[in-house]
């Protein structure tokens, strides 16, 4: 194989020319198939009179080194016969229940948070949690498209900018739900933006990504033009270059190694059973032991130990890797690709106190504006069977009720769409207080009574960020015990309170919502206030 090395410790390769694009079609794709209806394993297993079934759900990727293990398995008076399913992502997880699975093998850690009803073990018992193989992520692309991410610094954060601000810059990436590599693809530059930023921003950014991304449902995610950027795992890109690549550049990223996790998860139930649970102990040794460490390398993949050497096959990924994808940073991804994953039932409370009337830094708009503009791309964003709400507040506008309600939460149907718009084209300030913590006690409770079961229930409220102007009020003292009463674990509320204020304003409010774990975003300029919006349709505000 060819390498090529801009200057010393740069991480830019080209690969050999024979056909990046037709390689796609002789790369195994990841479809669910049932290694055990194999012949040669079943015969294997039959002729050993083994008959000590362990029901495994595993990545497609990691199947072959199940598979190459099921010989020596079956052997002896303590065999095992290892049957094996091959499913990924949310399908996975789907199989592994539908099977009553032994164990659940996927291609990342960070699936535990779709998990669901699973009854995975909780770490460390029995090994759960144990990271079998790994295998990291490279950017591939053509070689002038490989100059831009050069001169962006090589890294994830440079490819992110590039896709942002270049418009001839494009991703390809896989399914984000059907398995880690695309997931990952999509997430892990995301990570890079919230590092470097925050949540918003990366929230913000996966948008409009979206907009420039390819997705492959078969085989890896290559690059089919100029300006493309595949988002490619080791193992499968290893698989093109052997199948015969075109000319490419595969960096694996200067500033994080974006890197699948195939992770062990055994089940509770067979963990129950003494002699599975003996099974599953002999499988899991023998998989972090030699044999299984020869085997992930023949399978393309690399052994924990091993996850950042030098292969001398593909540049060599030095960097800091990042951490296990969170449950909340996985939601970004799916409801950012996915408008069912964007369900939620949402009230949101709007200040409009004279202070929402000040011109926002970096924008002409007023923070009026730019909220109106928000909210009427949140209506736009939710499912039909999300429910949405619009309170404003101040100081007793209703009575002495200082918020007051403009619609009720209910179901977005079209005619409440656009209802919901016209409601929100009519904020406007008034000559008003800010009763901010009656509001926020308010419509804390209101969202609790009016829960659903397995559905997100959230409460976003945009302030100027003080409690002001309200001689009756709560005191944030007063506010932060009442919440405390007011919660109730079966009927989960996720509050957060954007807010204009001063820092020490917005670390009164953060303090007040402590009992109720909520959460505050201060914001400064236009371009944090649009993020916000876009967050909170892509799994709310919480971190």
């Amino acid at each position: 194989m060819a390498k090529h090395r801009a200057g010393k410790g740069a991480d830019r390769w080209i690969l050999p020319a024979a056909g990046i694009i037709a390689a796609v079609g002789l790369i195994i794709g990841v479809a669910v198939t049932r290694i055990d209806d194999s012949p040669q394993r079943a015969g294997n297993a039959a002729a050993l009179g083994c008959d000590r079934p362990l029901r495994v759900v595993a990545a497609s990727s990691f199947a072959p080194v199940l598979q190459a293990m099921a010989g020596e398995m079956a052997k002896g008076d303590d065999c095992v016969r290892v049957d094996v399913t091959a499913a990924d992502g949310r399908s996975g997880i789907k199989r592994a229940t539908e099977l009553a699975a032994d164990v659940w093998i996927p291609d990342d850690a960070a699936w535990i948070g779709s998990a669901g009803t699973l009854s995975v073990a909780q770490p460390p018992m029995a090994g759960a949690g144990t990271v079998l193989a790994t295998s990291p992520f490279y950017m591939v692309t053509d070689q002038a498209t490989g100059a831009k991410l050069t001169g962006a610094g090589s890294g994830w954060l440079g490819l992110t900018r590039l896709v942002a601000q270049d418009p001839n810059v494009h991703l390809v990436i896989r399914d984000p739900v059907g398995s880690g590599d695309g997931m990952l693809a999509a997430g892990g530059p995301a990570e890079a933006v919230w590092a470097d930023v925050d949540m918003d921003a990366s929230a913000l950014w996966l948008t409009h990504a979206q907009k420039k991304t390819r997705i492959v449902t078969t085989g890896p995610a290559l690059p089919a033009k100029a300006g493309e950027v595949g988002v490619v795992p080791e193992y499968a890109l290893s698989t093109a270059i052997k199948s015969g690549a075109a000319a490419a550049v595969a960096l694996p990223g200067s500033d994080h190694t974006i890197l699948l996790r195939y992770t062990w998860y055994p089940l509770t139930p067979a963990l129950a059973d003494p002699a599975r649970a003996g099974s599953l102990e002999r499988l899991r040794r023998k998989l972090t032991g030699q044999e299984g460490a020869a085997a992930i390398k023949a399978a393309g993949l690399r052994t924990p130990a091993d996850a950042q050497a030098d292969t001398g096959e593909l540049p060599t990924p030095a960097a800091k890797p990042f951490d296990v994808l969170g449950p909340h940073n996985v939601d970004h991804v799916f409801a950012t690709w996915y408008v069912e994953d964007r369900r939620t039932d949402l009230l949101v409370a709007i200040d409009v106190s004279g202070s929402m009337a000040a011109i926002t830094p970096g924008s002409a708009s007023s923070r009026i504006d730019l909220v109106r503009k928000g909210s009427r791309s949140l209506v736009g964003l939710l499912p039909d069977d999300s429910r949405m709400g619009l309170w404003e507040f101040g100081s007793e506008l209703d009575g002495a009720k200082d918020y007051r309600q403009l619609l009720p939460t209910a179901a977005l149907s079209d005619s409440r769409r656009q209802a919901m718009r016209s409601a929100i084209d009519k904020l406007g300030t008034l000559e008003t207080g800010t009763g901010l913590y009656d509001t926020i006690l308010a419509a804390y409770t209101s969202a609790r009574d009016g829960y659903r079961a397995g559905v997100p229930n959230q409460v976003l409220i945009f302030t100027d960020g003080r409690n002001e102007s309200d001689e009756k009020s709560l005191t944030a003292g007063g506010l932060a015990a009442k919440l405390k009463a007011a919660a109730d674990p079966k009927r989960p509320v996720l509050l957060s309170v954007v807010t204009f204020g001063s820092p020490g304003d917005a670390k009164v409010v953060e303090d007040a919502l402590k009992p109720v774990e909520g959460y505050v975003d201060r914001l400064v300029t236009a371009d944090e206030v649009a993020a916000v919006f876009i967050h909170v349709a892509a799994g709310g505000l919480q971190h």
